[in-house]
């Protein structure tokens, strides 16, 4: 039951105009933001070395940089979807308040699924950049165990102002910077740096045609091309010594400015870099949240690893495909639907375990709790027949993360399914969806 107040008319007028000061930032003034209050302008970098085998793993700083600009977002610090193997958490040391989280994958937790990992130890290159703290801070990296939970596997003290904190540098010789979409402010912005990897000085025309035939590619694809005014787009064009990536299996060995390779972790058509440094601060030239790399060949291939990278080819036939496959990977934290083509892992998704990927599941809680039930219509079956009837509708499909049984996938069809002229499905769109407006709003 509501009493209304027994206070003097003039006094509440009083109280509503200091309510609307406050709020506007008037003669009261306004609430200071997390952001303001714990960060100020630029970017904090750290890098790391991530060790270990198929059972064990450890991190160890490399170094820590300031850089430009932070392009993030300033509303959402610990906010970040719930993807990704890892995340870190950064504490302002003196409160130990939880200032920023970052959701991310990377190389070394999947190889951490290959047979290799089983027999030895091998050390990863890794990323994590945040707003610039104001004062000393508590770094944690949490990793996802064999039970899916989140387990803190390192911490250390970092101080912003210490004379240790060094400045990336910044490759300006013999590199050439496009812009290629503008969206105003980075901070307002889904920020995309697309790197150019293997073409030599002979071929620097052909890299920039490539970099804005690639960009119209990515904003005239759904969902992004609802949120084109919302994308900045930038490409970076180093020199390379020659043309292409490494090849291992073909004995060629190029050595390019981003050290592109085929053949990771055995299997001919894994195109990644482990020279993270290299990638780092060659993005570095420009504001970026997401990185894209595009490779000078025509040989099939590619990757995308949440919030690491995506990699794709310039010339086969199926360049466009792959550039938006790999980027709903890298960007968009989806994962492979697919389930009869070979792969490099040998228990990339465990038993018993809810996968992190917004678009496969393991329906371990049932047919009634599916995470995209949802947009599930009204008497769909689900586990649901792969029959033509349901093309084109959200429902729970088995076959998905390399598995043919157990896993299971939102639609018949998808870009994150097959070749084929297809855009994301529902489910797919709408979780990239969330990821641009993460950034943007």
């Amino acid at each position: 039951m509501f009493v209304r107040p027994c206070v003097p008319r003039h006094a509440m007028r009083l109280a509503v105009c200091l309510v609307l000061l406050t709020t506007a930032g008037g003669a009261v003034g306004a609430r200071e933001s997390a952001f303001e209050r714990f960060f100020q302008a630029g970017t904090l970098r750290i890098d790391y070395h991530h060790f270990g085998n198929a059972r064990e793993e450890a991190v160890a700083i490399d170094a820590v940089l300031r850089e430009g600009e932070w392009p993030g977002p300033r509303n959402r610090l610990v906010e970040a979807p719930d993807y990704g193997k890892y995340r870190a958490v950064v504490l302002d040391k003196a409160s130990g308040t939880r200032i920023y989280e970052y959701g991310y994958s990377s190389l070394f937790g999947e190889w951490q699924t290959t047979p290799e990992a089983a027999r030895t130890h091998r050390v990863f290159h890794e990323t994590v950049r945040l707003p610039m703290p104001k004062a000393a801070i508590l770094f944690r990296v949490l990793s996802r165990d064999n039970r899916g939970r989140l387990v803190k596997v390192f911490e250390e003290e970092i101080d912003p102002a210490s004379h240790l904190v060094g400045s990336t540098v910044l490759q300006r010789g013999d590199v050439t910077t496009l812009v290629l979409a503008e969206a105003g402010a980075a901070q307002h912005a889904l920020d995309v740096v697309i790197l150019a990897d293997g073409y030599p000085a002979h071929q620097q025309e052909k890299a920039a045609r490539d970099l804005r035939r690639f960009a119209e590619t990515m904003l005239s694809t759904p969902p992004f091309d609802r949120f084109r005014d919302r994308l900045s787009i930038r490409g970076i064009i180093p020199v390379a010594e020659q043309c292409g990536p490494d090849e291992p299996r073909k004995f060629l060995y190029r050595s390019a400015p981003l050290r592109t390779t085929f053949n990771t972790f055995d299997s001919a058509r894994y195109l990644t870099t482990s020279d993270n440094r290299a990638v780092r601060d060659l993005a570095a030239l420009v504001p970026y949240d997401a990185i894209v790399i595009m490779v000078n060949t025509s040989s099939y291939g590619g990757a995308g690893i949440y919030n690491m990278f995506s990699i794709f080819i310039s010339d086969n036939e199926y360049d466009e495909y792959v550039l938006m496959h790999e980027f709903g990977h890298g960007f968009g934290g989806l994962g492979d639907e697919y389930y009869t083509s070979s792969v490099a892992y040998s228990d990339f998704y465990p038993r018993g375990v809810e996968p992190w990927e917004p678009n496969v599941t393991a329906l371990l809680d049932g047919p009634g709790k599916v995470k995209w039930g949802g947009h599930i219509e009204a008497g769909m079956p689900v586990p649901t027949p792969e029959s033509a009837e349901f093309a084109g509708r959200v429902g729970v499909f088995e076959g998905a993360g390399y598995s043919a049984k157990g896993l299971y996938r939102p639609a018949l069809d998808c870009k994150m399914f097959s070749k084929k002229e297809i855009d994301f499905c529902r489910v797919c769109s709408l979780a990239v969806e969330q990821m641009i407006r993460y950034y943007t709003e």
